[in-house]
C-alpha cells in the first residue's frame, strides 16, 4: 500500500472535521462514567482535607519538632569540630535540651504563673494610681473622652466568667485544652531528640528516593538547606533568648512587679524577626506606664537603643551563617505565616523562606543561565 493511500481517511471515506476533533478534546466518550470518576476524585480529596484538619495538631508537633531539631543539629556540629564523636554530640545535646525543658517547666513556669497572679491582683490599685495621675488627666482631658470608663468596662468584659466561658468553650472545653497543650509539649520534645539521633539517617533515606546520578547534587542541596535552616532557627532562639534578658534587666531597673512575665512574651514576640522587637517596644512602653511615665520612657529609650544594636552588631554575628533573606521577604513570609498558622507559621516562614531562596539561587538560576540559545532557534 502507498503513503498515498496510507494516509485516506479511514472512517467510511470522511475526515473528521477540525471542529469536532476540537469538541472531542473537552466532552469525554462516556459522560457517566467520566462525571462519576470527577465526582469521586471531588469525595477524595474533601476527605483527605477533613483528614488533613482533623491531624493538625499532630503535624504541627511534628513540623515544630523538626524545626527545633535543625536547629540543634548546629550544636552537635560544633562538638563534632572539636573532635566529639557525633553520637556522643548528640548525647550531650540531648542531655542539655532536656535539662532545659525541666528548668523552664520547674521554674521558669511557675515563677511566670506567680507573677501572672500577682499582677491581677495588683492591677485595681494600679490602674487607679495611673488614673490619680497628672498625666492621665492631662491625657483625658486632651481626648475628651473619660477613659475610666472604658478600662473599666474592657476590665469587667475580660473577667466576667460568661464571657471567658463562651471564649473557651466550657470548662470541659478548656480543661481538654489544657491537658492537649501538655501532651503535645511532652510529643514536641519526643519528637525533637528522635529527630536529632535520626537527622542524617533520615537524609540518606531521602536521598535514595532519588535517582543515582542525581543523589550527589541531591544531598548537597539537601545539606545546604537544612545547614541554613538550622542556623536561622538556632540564630532566631539566640537572639530571642538575648532580647529576653535585656527586657529582665530593664524591666527590674524600671520597678516592673512582672520582669519574669514581660521577658518570656519577649522571648516568644521577638522570635519574629525585623517586626517582633518593634511590636514588643510598643507592648512593653505600654506595660511599663502602669509603674509611672519616666518609666515607660526609660524603657522606650533603652530597648530601642537595644534594638540598635542588635541589629547592627549583635544580629550580623549570630545569623552570620545564615542564608541572606532580603528584610521585604521576611516580612512578606512572616505576614502570611501568622496568618495561616498563627506565631508558628511566623516563627517557620522564615526558614522556609530562606530554604525556597536556596533552591532558586541552586537550581533555577543555574538551569536559566544554561539556556543560552532560544528554543525556536
Amino acid at each position: 500500500m502507498s503513503d498515498l493511500e496510507s494516509e485516506q481517511p479511514t472512517n467510511g471515506g470522511v475526515a473528521p472535521s477540525p471542529r469536532r476533533s476540537a469538541l472531542l478534546r473537552f466532552v469525554p466518550g462516556h459522560p457517566l462514567i467520566s462525571g462519576f470518576t470527577v465526582a469521586l476524585g471531588v469525595i477524595l480529596a474533601v476527605a483527605l482535607s477533613a483528614t488533613v484538619a482533623s491531624l493538625s495538631t499532630v503535624l504541627i508537633s511534628i513540623f515544630l519538632g523538626l524545626f527545633l531539631a535543625l536547629g540543634l543539629d548546629p550544636a552537635v556540629r560544633a562538638l563534632e569540630r572539636r573532635g566529639i564523636r557525633r553520637s556522643l554530640g548528640i548525647a550531650i545535646v540531648a542531655v542539655a535540651f532536656l535539662v532545659l525543658m525541666i528548668v523552664i517547666l520547674l521554674v521558669v513556669v511557675p515563677a511566670t504563673v506567680r507573677q501572672f497572679v500577682t499582677a491581677l491582683q495588683a492591677a485595681p490599685d494600679a490602674i487607679a494610681a495611673m488614673q490619680s495621675s497628672d498625666w492621665y488627666r492631662s491625657l483625658e482631658a486632651s481626648l475628651g473622652i473619660d477613659l475610666g470608663v472604658v478600662i473599666e468596662e474592657s476590665i469587667r468584659s475580660a473577667t466576667d466568667l460568661s464571657s471567658f466561658l463562651a471564649i473557651s468553650g466550657g470548662v470541659l472545653r478548656a480543661g481538654f485544652g489544657i491537658v492537649g497543650a501538655i501532651s503535645s509539649f511532652v510529643m514536641v520534645v519526643v519528637l525533637t531528640l528522635y529527630f536529632v539521633s535520626s537527622l542524617a539517617v533520615m537524609k540518606t533515606a531521602l536521598a535514595n528516593l532519588v535517582p543515582a546520578y542525581r543523589r550527589r547534587r541531591f544531598s548537597d542541596l539537601v545539606e545546604q538547606i537544612t545547614g541554613s535552616v538550622g542556623a536561622v532557627v538556632a540564630g532566631g532562639i539566640t537572639l530571642s533568648t538575648i532580647n529576653a534578658l535585656v527586657v529582665l534587666v530593664l524591666q527590674i531597673v524600671i520597678g516592673s512587679s512582672v520582669p519574669a512575665l514581660m521577658a518570656i512574651a519577649a522571648f516568644f514576640i521577638t522570635l519574629v524577626p525585623l517586626i517582633g522587637s518593634l511590636i514588643f517596644l510598643l507592648i512593653g512602653s505600654i506595660g511599663a506606664l502602669f509603674i509611672s511615665p519616666w518609666a515607660a520612657l526609660a524603657f522606650l529609650v533603652l530597648y530601642f537603643l537595644y534594638i540598635q544594636v542588635e541589629a547592627y552588631f549583635v544580629t550580623p554575628r549570630v545569623m552570620g551563617r545564615a542564608v541572606a533573606v532580603p528584610a521585604v521577604l521576611v516580612i512578606i513570609g512572616a505576614m502570611v505565616g501568622a496568618t495561616l498558622m498563627g506565631l508558628l507559621g511566623a516563627l517557620v516562614a522564615i526558614p522556609i523562606t530562606a530554604s525556597i531562596l536556596i533552591i532558586i539561587r541552586q537550581v533555577v538560576v543555574p538551569r536559566q543561565n544554561a539556556l543560552t540559545i532560544a528554543p525556536d532557534a
